[in-house]
């Protein structure tokens, strides 16, 4: 597990990158994913980008106080869009209008080795979470008559250090990919079953989920739980 501070607001964000390699798509606004009331989790979607710019690797620096740093904050506010606008054309891909449910591995982020410590954590190959995105990944693609994607390690640090710069404060968009493809969510989403169901019922993630052209993938997620609830940012990454 690896740790560092930064406070974040209660929102739940959907960002998704479709590939460099695909034909070119319409763009869509950004929109609510709608989710079970039982849950009172929200989701939103932003349009995808088609390049690749060098990562945000901001690392906040370990403490036990609550207190947010002024340059550790993510961009919260529930209902608007991200900052940074798409810098290219979104790209089309051919995908089913209705995804085809599959049963998911469910997951759950080990919110307990964050309980009480107000700090940042970040899952890794021992963690159930970690390989139960792959499974519900490749479970997905499968219901599409598609080949399992490779667990990347190098891919895996890379979606690593994308949620890092979420937690950073960095825009929670696109503008800082490094690899040919990323999916992202943020919000208080705590297992692998739950941001798979959501990016799965968003056309944008799906499309990238059940592109034939990648043939390997890697999962980055942080995580807090603190006296005003728990939060978390994912990224799976795609060549």
């Amino acid at each position: 597990m690896k740790k560092s501070i930064a406070m974040l607001g209660m929102v739940l964000m959907l960002a998704g990158c479709a590939a460099a390699e695909s034909e070119p798509l319409a763009a869509e606004p950004a929109a609510l994913v709608e989710i079970s009331p039982a849950t009172e989790e929200t989701a939103q979607t932003v349009e995808a980008a088609e390049t690749t710019n060098p990562a945000q690797t901001a690392t906040p620096a370990p403490t036990q106080d609550p207190i947010p740093m002024p340059t550790a904050e993510p961009t919260p506010a529930p209902t608007a869009a991200p900052t940074a606008a798409p810098t290219q054309a979104p790209v089309e891909e051919s995908v089913a209008d209705t995804p085809a449910q599959v049963n998911m591995s469910y997951g759950a982020v080990p919110f307990d080795l964050a309980a009480g410590t107000e700090q940042w954590w970040s899952i890794d190959s021992s963690d159930s979470a970690y390989w139960a995105v792959q499974e519900n990944i490749n479970a997905i693609r499968a219901a599409v008559g598609l080949s399992p994607l490779a667990m990347d390690g190098g891919l895996s640090a890379a979606a690593d250090a994308r949620c890092e710069s979420f937690v950073a404060g960095g825009a929670f968009d696109h503008s800082g990919m490094t690899t040919r493809s990323e999916i992202c969510a943020a919000g208080p989403i705590g297992s692998a079953s739950s941001v798979c169901s959501y990016w799965q019922n968003s056309p944008a993630h799906y499309a990238n989920i059940v592109n034939s052209s990648f043939t390997s993938m890697g999962v980055g997620c942080w995580f807090c739980q603190t006296a005003e609830g728990q939060y978390t940012y994912w990224t799976v990454t795609f060549n």
